[in-house]
């Protein structure tokens, strides 16, 4: 399941101590909640693990602002079974299993283009998608990656007209040729990719379907968005 929102400003003040204040991402709102309740609770972060059967730096990690990934879900049960009565659980004003369960991904604006390509022009648009997917099986943040939606049919069969693909924005080098989200010069599309071999600099793109040419683009000239790591489709 993917939900989407379009973003819009908001300078609201938290409405309380245990209010997410808008324009949290993940780790903030994590922070928050391991702050908060070391303050309700009155004991320290080495405490509050140890009564909730986890090591020290699990919370540590986010109560210092130094993690670098979101707590994960069977934390959050084994605070929660602990420490039942802290009010923070519902902190974000956000129904709590979509906080628990969900991450906000960007988007990309208009669309990828598999023949043609998309302009990426547009209000952002955030998608929630599954914390588990994101955190545990892709090994990442929220922030490293990017859905886009998908037009044309020159990568059939691997991705159809109307398919969400996900981008990984950590991988960027072709080194291993495979599908990859990119700025071709003129459009965001979604191709295969590899490095020309004997001719340092230059990218060759080309389609899974065969219909379609190949062509070769400098470098310079071409940004490299992500690989792409997982895809949705409607049935």
């Amino acid at each position: 399941m993917i939900a989407y929102t379009q973003e819009q400003s908001c300078y609201d003040d938290a409405i309380s101590i245990f209010a997410m204040a808008p324009g949290m991402d993940g780790l903030e709102s994590d922070r928050k909640l391991v702050q908060d309740l070391v303050a309700w609770s009155g004991k320290s972060v080495a405490k509050i693990a140890s009564i909730a059967g986890m090591a020290n730096t699990t919370l540590n990690r986010h109560f210092n602002g130094t993690a670098e990934s979101r707590l994960s879900q069977p934390t959050i049960d084994k605070l929660k079974a602990a420490f039942l009565d802290f009010p923070g659980w519902g902190y974000d004003n956000e129904d709590e299993t979509s906080r628990l369960d969900y991450v906000d991904v960007d988007v990309l604006p208009s669309y990828g283009g598999m023949g043609g390509g998309g302009s990426g022009e547009g209000d952002r648009i955030i998608a929630k998608l599954s914390r588990t997917l994101v955190e545990d099986e892709l090994k990442g943040r929220a922030g490293d990656f990017l859905l886009i939606d998908v037009r044309g049919d020159s990568m059939k069969p691997d991705f159809w007209h109307g398919d969400q693909i996900l981008v990984d924005k950590r991988d960027r080098d072709p080194v291993q040729p495979g599908p990859f989200a990119i700025w071709d010069g003129d459009a965001y599309v979604v191709k295969l990719v590899e490095r020309v071999p004997g001719r340092r600099g230059w990218y060759r793109i080309f389609s899974a379907n065969d219909r379609y040419s190949p062509y070769e683009v400098p470098e310079d000239e071409a940004q490299i968005m992500g690989r792409t790591v997982w895809f949705a489709r409607r049935l």
